[in-house]
Order: structure tokens, then sequence, then C-alpha cells
């Protein structure tokens, strides 16, 4: 069992560490019914802990109907929205600057190192060419560069939620000015769905004529 098995412990029912239980507390009713209930949203709760520092509580839930500024990012012609609020910089992908560290693509930015993950990867669609430009993006947990074919700006998206079936990793729909509707992703799913073995090779998303100018 690691570390993150043995912090989701507290969530059993019915697990309590306390020396005496009351009529109130101290029976592990509380963290078991905090994360029934979030999933019942479609969340996800997960715990970060330090001996000695303390305890932090990550909770996430699904955007509902909301204004939400977004990046319009492309993939070919099909254009996604990805949350502006988790975009720090947009720079372009040089061949010769992606390495191969563990297994997996990756890029230096100012002295850290950051996995590449391409957007068709994520989504589980076929690659076309290879992408020219990277997002680099932060989440609660990491940061990363997500590998795109091209951007078409900011825009202020209203979300909508979709009825009956929803795709894994679409956080809603949204409207553009010119009335085209787009995907808006929900990109702390797509990469959880990666679980621990995320990541691609280099050589899997660059095509041979930038291998060749990268070599």
């Amino acid at each position: 069992m690691d570390e993150r098995q043995s912090y989701n412990l507290v969530f059993l029912p019915g697990f309590s560490m306390a020396p005496q239980v009351s009529d109130v507390s101290g029976r592990g009713v509380g963290m078991d019914v905090v994360r029934t209930n979030i999933q019942k949203l479609n969340g996800s709760i997960e715990i970060k802990s330090e001996l000695g520092k303390g305890t932090t509580f990550v909770i996430s839930l699904p955007l509902t109907l909301a204004i939400l500024p977004v990046l319009i990012v492309k993939l070919g012609e099909q254009p996604f929205a990805v949350p502006l609020s988790m975009v720090r910089e947009i720079l372009p992908i040089v061949p010769g600057e992606v390495q191969e560290v563990g297994g997996r693509a990756t890029m230096v930015v100012r002295g850290e190192v950051l996995p590449v993950y391409p957007l068709n990867y994520l989504i589980g669609w076929p690659q076309d060419k290879a992408p020219e430009y990277g997002v680099l993006m932060q989440t609660a947990e990491a940061s990363f560069i997500l590998a795109i074919d091209d951007f078409a700006g900011r825009d202020d998206a209203v979300i909508k939620s979709i009825e009956g079936f929803r795709p894994k990793g679409v956080a809603g729909v949204t409207t553009l000015a010119n009335g085209q509707i787009v995907l808006i992703l929900d990109i702390k799913e797509l990469l959880g769905d990666l679980g621990d073995n995320r990541g691609v090779m280099r050589q899997q998303f660059l095509n041979g004529e930038q291998l060749v100018k990268a070599a």
C-alpha cells in the first residue's frame, strides 16, 4: 500500500482513529459521507499530507453553467477550449528542445523539466501532423505542456452542460461568436485517465522530418 492508498483509508465507512466514540463523533462516518456526496456531483477529493507540516484536502467539482475565460486551441481544424486560469504561457515546440526523460517527452522551460502531452494523445485522436505549439498549463498537482497544432486566442465562454451522455474529459460545450460549437476540456479528468504511466515517447509525436532536424 502506497501513501496515497493509505490516506484514502479515512474515506472507508466506519474507519476511525478515535480512542473513544460518542453518539455524534468518532464513528468513522464523516469523511465517508463527504466523499460520497462529492462523487454524486461527479467530483473528486484527494489528500496531500506531510509529516510535521499539515494536511491538504483538494476537492475538484465539475464546471456548471457559468462564464469562463478560455483559450481556444486547435487540433487540425477542430477547436477546443481550455480554462484560461490554467494557462501560464504559449510557446513554440522546437524539435531540438524536446528531450526524452524516463521514457517520456519533456521540455525545459526556465530550468523546469516539464512533460509534454499532445492533445490528440489525451483525447485518443489519431495524429495527422506534429504539433507546432505548446501551452504551458498548471493544475493544483503539476505543470505540463499541452502540445497543439494551433490556437485562436481567448474567449469568454458560457458553459453549457451536455445532457444525457457526457464524453470523458469534456466539461461542457460553448458557442463561439461565429456560431461554432466548441467542447470545453476537463484537463484534470483527461490527465487522471492516464494513471501513473502518463506520457509519450519523443518520437511518438515528432514526425520524421522534425526528428532529422532535431538530431
